[in-house]
Protein backbone atom coordinates (compact mmCIF):
# COMPACT_ATOMS: atom_id res chain seq x y z
CA UNK A 1 0.00 0.00 0.00
CA UNK A 2 1.78 2.98 -0.83
CA UNK A 3 -0.35 5.51 0.36
CA UNK A 4 0.12 7.21 3.89
CA UNK A 5 -2.97 8.07 6.47
CA UNK A 6 -3.68 10.27 9.48
CA UNK A 7 -6.83 8.69 11.72
CA UNK A 8 -8.61 11.52 13.67
CA UNK A 9 -10.63 10.50 17.09
CA UNK A 10 -12.54 12.99 19.28
CA UNK A 11 -15.22 14.08 21.32
CA UNK A 12 -18.53 15.46 19.67
CA UNK A 13 -18.69 18.81 17.93
CA UNK A 14 -14.78 18.87 19.72
CA UNK A 15 -12.97 20.65 16.79
CA UNK A 16 -12.06 17.76 14.30
CA UNK A 17 -13.51 19.73 11.31
CA UNK A 18 -11.11 22.42 12.11
CA UNK A 19 -7.97 19.53 11.95
CA UNK A 20 -9.58 17.92 8.69
CA UNK A 21 -9.84 21.17 7.10
CA UNK A 22 -6.19 22.09 7.52
CA UNK A 23 -4.66 18.77 6.07
CA UNK A 24 -6.62 18.85 3.40
CA UNK A 25 -6.50 22.54 2.59
CA UNK A 26 -2.64 23.17 3.33
CA UNK A 27 -1.33 19.67 2.68
CA UNK A 28 -3.61 17.88 0.25
CA UNK A 29 -4.72 15.11 2.20
CA UNK A 30 -7.56 13.52 1.18
CA UNK A 31 -10.66 13.16 3.46
CA UNK A 32 -12.40 10.42 4.45
CA UNK A 33 -14.85 9.63 7.38
CA UNK A 34 -15.85 6.30 8.78
CA UNK A 35 -19.57 7.52 9.39
CA UNK A 36 -19.82 7.60 5.59
CA UNK A 37 -19.99 3.93 5.70
CA UNK A 38 -22.99 4.55 8.08
CA UNK A 39 -24.91 7.02 5.76
CA UNK A 40 -24.35 4.24 2.29
CA UNK A 41 -26.14 2.11 5.05
CA UNK A 42 -29.12 4.90 5.97
CA UNK A 43 -29.29 5.05 1.83
CA UNK A 44 -29.56 1.43 1.54
CA UNK A 45 -32.51 1.18 4.48
CA UNK A 46 -34.21 3.98 2.46
CA UNK A 47 -33.65 6.09 5.59
CA UNK A 48 -33.21 10.21 4.69
CA UNK A 49 -34.03 11.65 7.68
CA UNK A 50 -32.63 10.68 10.98
CA UNK A 51 -31.40 11.85 14.45
CA UNK A 52 -27.44 11.40 15.80
CA UNK A 53 -29.03 8.35 17.69
CA UNK A 54 -29.67 6.57 14.67
CA UNK A 55 -26.24 7.22 13.22
CA UNK A 56 -25.50 5.71 16.20
CA UNK A 57 -27.71 2.57 16.14
CA UNK A 58 -26.83 1.85 12.65
CA UNK A 59 -23.31 1.61 13.54
CA UNK A 60 -23.44 -0.57 16.39
CA UNK A 61 -25.91 -2.94 14.24
CA UNK A 62 -23.04 -2.82 11.67
CA UNK A 63 -20.05 -3.47 14.22
CA UNK A 64 -22.08 -6.55 15.88
CA UNK A 65 -23.02 -8.03 12.34
CA UNK A 66 -19.81 -7.86 10.56
CA UNK A 67 -17.19 -7.38 13.56
CA UNK A 68 -16.18 -4.50 15.50
CA UNK A 69 -13.42 -3.21 12.74
CA UNK A 70 -15.79 -3.17 9.74
CA UNK A 71 -16.38 0.64 9.63
CA UNK A 72 -12.39 1.00 8.94
CA UNK A 73 -12.30 -2.13 6.94
CA UNK A 74 -14.42 -0.78 4.17
CA UNK A 75 -13.52 2.90 4.08
CA UNK A 76 -9.93 1.33 3.86
CA UNK A 77 -11.34 -0.50 0.76
CA UNK A 78 -13.01 2.43 -0.49
CA UNK A 79 -9.55 4.12 -0.47
CA UNK A 80 -7.56 1.11 -2.15
CA UNK A 81 -10.10 1.54 -5.22
CA UNK A 82 -9.35 4.89 -5.49
CA UNK A 83 -7.28 5.54 -8.65
CA UNK A 84 -5.26 8.37 -7.77
CA UNK A 85 -1.33 7.09 -6.60
CA UNK A 86 0.84 7.86 -3.74
CA UNK A 87 -1.51 10.54 -1.63
CA UNK A 88 -2.21 10.41 2.01
CA UNK A 89 -5.52 10.29 3.56
CA UNK A 90 -7.74 11.95 6.71
CA UNK A 91 -9.56 9.67 8.24
CA UNK A 92 -12.11 10.87 10.92
CA UNK A 93 -15.52 9.04 12.43
CA UNK A 94 -13.27 6.41 14.17
CA UNK A 95 -15.47 5.45 17.59
CA UNK A 96 -14.38 1.90 18.48
CA UNK A 97 -10.97 0.66 19.52
CA UNK A 98 -11.15 -2.55 16.75
CA UNK A 99 -11.22 0.36 14.82
CA UNK A 100 -7.83 2.04 15.92
CA UNK A 101 -6.16 -1.60 16.06
CA UNK A 102 -6.95 -2.09 12.19
CA UNK A 103 -5.98 1.10 10.92
CA UNK A 104 -2.72 1.01 13.46
CA UNK A 105 -1.34 -1.74 11.38
CA UNK A 106 -1.19 0.04 8.43
CA UNK A 107 2.33 0.87 7.39
CA UNK A 108 2.95 5.28 8.88
CA UNK A 109 -0.45 5.34 10.26
CA UNK A 110 -1.15 8.00 13.18
CA UNK A 111 -3.74 8.67 15.74
CA UNK A 112 -4.34 12.45 16.36
CA UNK A 113 -7.21 12.92 19.41
CA UNK A 114 -8.90 16.00 19.97
CA UNK A 115 -10.72 16.97 23.25
CA UNK A 116 -12.95 20.11 24.20
CA UNK A 117 -14.80 20.66 27.55
CA UNK A 118 -18.74 19.37 27.68
CA UNK A 119 -20.08 23.15 27.43
CA UNK A 120 -17.78 24.58 25.26
CA UNK A 121 -18.82 21.91 22.39
CA UNK A 122 -22.77 21.73 23.36
CA UNK A 123 -22.47 25.41 22.48
CA UNK A 124 -20.33 24.54 19.13
CA UNK A 125 -22.83 21.93 18.47
CA UNK A 126 -25.59 24.41 18.60
CA UNK A 127 -24.37 26.99 16.62
CA UNK A 128 -23.59 24.61 13.70
CA UNK A 129 -26.78 23.40 13.74
CA UNK A 130 -26.64 20.40 11.94
CA UNK A 131 -30.09 18.48 11.33
CA UNK A 132 -29.31 15.25 13.10
CA UNK A 133 -27.74 16.75 16.02
CA UNK A 134 -29.80 17.55 19.04
CA UNK A 135 -31.03 20.47 20.62
CA UNK A 136 -31.65 20.32 24.26
CA UNK A 137 -28.56 19.40 26.89
CA UNK A 138 -29.84 16.70 28.21
CA UNK A 139 -30.34 14.76 24.49
CA UNK A 140 -27.17 15.85 23.69
CA UNK A 141 -25.71 14.66 27.02
CA UNK A 142 -27.19 11.37 26.13
CA UNK A 143 -25.93 10.83 23.14
CA UNK A 144 -22.29 12.02 24.14
CA UNK A 145 -21.86 9.85 26.84
CA UNK A 146 -23.00 7.06 24.56
CA UNK A 147 -20.12 8.30 22.12
CA UNK A 148 -17.99 8.11 24.60
CA UNK A 149 -18.59 4.33 26.09
CA UNK A 150 -20.30 5.22 29.00
CA UNK A 151 -22.30 1.73 29.29
CA UNK A 152 -21.85 0.63 25.75
CA UNK A 153 -21.40 -3.22 24.80
CA UNK A 154 -17.82 -3.70 23.09
CA UNK A 155 -19.37 -3.06 19.29
CA UNK A 156 -20.79 0.10 20.71
CA UNK A 157 -19.59 3.92 20.07
CA UNK A 158 -16.08 3.86 22.64
CA UNK A 159 -14.53 7.75 21.44
CA UNK A 160 -12.92 7.14 25.39
CA UNK A 161 -11.00 4.29 25.09
CA UNK A 162 -9.86 5.84 21.49
CA UNK A 163 -8.29 8.80 22.44
CA UNK A 164 -6.34 6.98 25.06
CA UNK A 165 -4.82 5.20 21.99
CA UNK A 166 -3.68 8.48 20.38
CA UNK A 167 0.25 9.53 19.30
CA UNK A 168 -1.00 13.07 19.60
CA UNK A 169 -3.83 15.16 21.38
CA UNK A 170 -5.15 18.71 21.19
CA UNK A 171 -7.63 20.69 22.72
CA UNK A 172 -9.98 23.19 22.11
CA UNK A 173 -11.30 24.66 25.10
CA UNK A 174 -10.51 28.52 23.68
CA UNK A 175 -11.89 30.23 20.18
CA UNK A 176 -11.04 28.94 16.83
CA UNK A 177 -8.11 30.95 16.43
CA UNK A 178 -6.38 29.58 19.59
CA UNK A 179 -7.51 25.79 17.89
CA UNK A 180 -5.98 26.97 14.86
CA UNK A 181 -2.79 27.71 15.99
CA UNK A 182 -2.55 24.53 17.68
CA UNK A 183 -3.38 22.79 14.31
CA UNK A 184 -0.80 24.65 12.67
CA UNK A 185 1.52 23.82 15.47
CA UNK A 186 1.34 20.27 15.29
CA UNK A 187 1.40 19.86 11.75
CA UNK A 188 4.00 22.37 10.75
CA UNK A 189 6.96 22.88 13.74
CA UNK A 190 6.41 19.53 15.80
CA UNK A 191 5.79 17.64 12.52
CA UNK A 192 7.27 19.55 10.29
CA UNK A 193 7.73 16.94 6.94
CA UNK A 194 3.82 15.70 7.76
CA UNK A 195 3.30 16.70 3.68
CA UNK A 196 5.42 14.08 2.76
CA UNK A 197 4.78 11.93 6.01
CA UNK A 198 7.95 10.64 8.42
CA UNK A 199 8.53 7.25 8.78
CA UNK A 200 9.21 7.55 12.46
CA UNK A 201 7.26 10.26 14.29
CA UNK A 202 8.35 11.79 17.62
CA UNK A 203 5.37 11.57 19.61
CA UNK A 204 4.42 14.50 21.84
CA UNK A 205 1.18 15.85 23.24
CA UNK A 206 0.36 19.94 23.23
CA UNK A 207 -0.94 20.41 26.84
CA UNK A 208 -4.14 22.79 27.26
Amino acid sequence: MDFKIIGIVGQIASGKGILVKYLTEKLGFIPFSLSLVVHDELKKRGIKQFTRQALQDIGDNLRLQYGDDVLARRTIKKIKNEKLKMKNYVIEGIRNPAEVEFLKKLPSFILIGVKAKREFRFQRLLARAKPWDPKTYADFLKIDRRDLGVGQQKSGQQVGKCLAYCDYVLTNNKDKRDFENKVKELVTLKVSSLGNFIEKPVFFRIKP
